[in-house]
């Protein structure tokens, strides 16, 4: 069974504000090519999202969190941009699909029931956002990895991205990003909040990651020698950066 989780549709919702996680999760779904979603990556999408702890009280849980997340990162893959949106396109999914995605299944009357939209709100407000966006990342890469991986040496490119509608200007969500060049995937993603930028957090994002033998290329912000020591000794890659005026000496140079 295949699920085309891009087709499956749901009512336009003005989207949430810039403390929603689906800012987060729509910046996969837009630099990630159209999903077709086989019925055993959707299972395993469910084991990966398992891996986010559950910070919720346990008194009164009806739904585990690893279906709510599924609902919610399918929904967005589907186009959903706010949680009204997700709400109202769980509610319309086949009972099939529901099984899928693994939620709360009524002992009594034997029929899956997704969460509504209160509870999807509960837990994107309170899941933790560095973890969950971890486990999206590594099912994205084994999905990729599954359908052939990329061809010859794997080419990574890292670049800044402030989400669009995720706030007013000047307070606007900024993401650095890192997209496996071959697949089109974005493999990392990390927050850039007002108190840092992104040179700092070039290392966080890509330090999970196995680059051996990759290429990681980035623009002139991160031609920095810091980075390039780094690259070479402790991840063993390459590495192609741009030079501009930002590095005068090197400039002068090329």
């Amino acid at each position: 069974m295949i699920i085309q989780v891009s087709t499956l549709e749901h009512r336009r919702v003005t989207p949430v504000g810039s403390s929603s996680l689906i800012d987060v999760l729509a910046a996969h779904a837009d630099r990630t090519p159209t999903p077709v979603v086989p019925q055993d990556r959707v299972c395993s999408l469910v084991t990966a999202l398992a891996q986010v702890p559950d910070r919720r009280d346990p008194r009164g849980v009806g739904h585990v969190l690893s279906s709510v997340l599924a609902v919610a990162v399918a929904a967005v893959l589907a186009g959903a941009r706010s949680v009204a949106a997700i709400g109202e396109w769980a509610a319309d999914l086949p009972q099939r699909v529901l099984a899928d995605l693994s939620v709360f299944r009524d002992p009594f009357t034997g029929v899956y029931r997704p969460p509504v939209t209160s509870t999807i709100r509960r837990v994107l407000v309170d899941v933790d956002a560095d973890a969950l966006d971890t486990a999206v990342s590594r099912w994205i890469i084994a999905s990729a990895a599954s359908t052939g991986g990329a061809p010859g040496r794997q080419a990574y490119s890292v670049d800044g991205k402030t989400l669009r509608g995720s706030g007013r200007t000047g307070g606007q969500r900024h993401l650095l990003a890192v997209l496996e060049q071959h697949t089109g995937v974005v493999v990392g993603q990390i927050d850039v909040d007002g108190r840092t930028n992104e040179i700092t957090r070039f290392r966080p994002l890509l330090e999970g990651l196995d680059l051996t033998g990759a290429v990681v290329a980035a623009d002139a912000l991160h031609t920095q020698r810091e980075h390039a020591r780094w690259l070479v000794d402790s991840k063993a890659s390459a590495y192609l950066c741009t030079v501009k005026n930002n590095q005068p000496g090197l400039y002068r140079q090329s």
